[in-house]
């Protein structure tokens, strides 16, 4: 799921309905559960996308997450 144009899209870029809105529910319940009421577009794409993540993609996220000669602020341009 991701927004597009301001609308809801499963990955195939269909709008919600009765047949993918389950997955639109457990990306919010997954983005309250880390972040509480403190929801923005970015953190709901940052879910969707760990979300979709492979077992192997999500394991190298994590091994990047916390490597300590990295700066998400130097990535990001900060």
């Amino acid at each position: 799921m991701k927004v597009v144009n301001g609308k809801w899209q499963d990955h195939n870029g269909d709008p919600v309905d009765n047949f993918n809105v389950s997955t639109l529910i457990e990306i919010g319940q997954k983005v309250r559960a880390v972040y509480g009421e403190e929801i923005t577009s970015s953190r709901i794409e940052l879910i969707s996308s760990i979300t979709n993540l492979s077992e192997k993609e999500e394991n190298s996220l994590a091994h990047l997450l916390t490597r300590d000669d990295v700066s998400f602020s130097k990535l990001a341009g900060f």
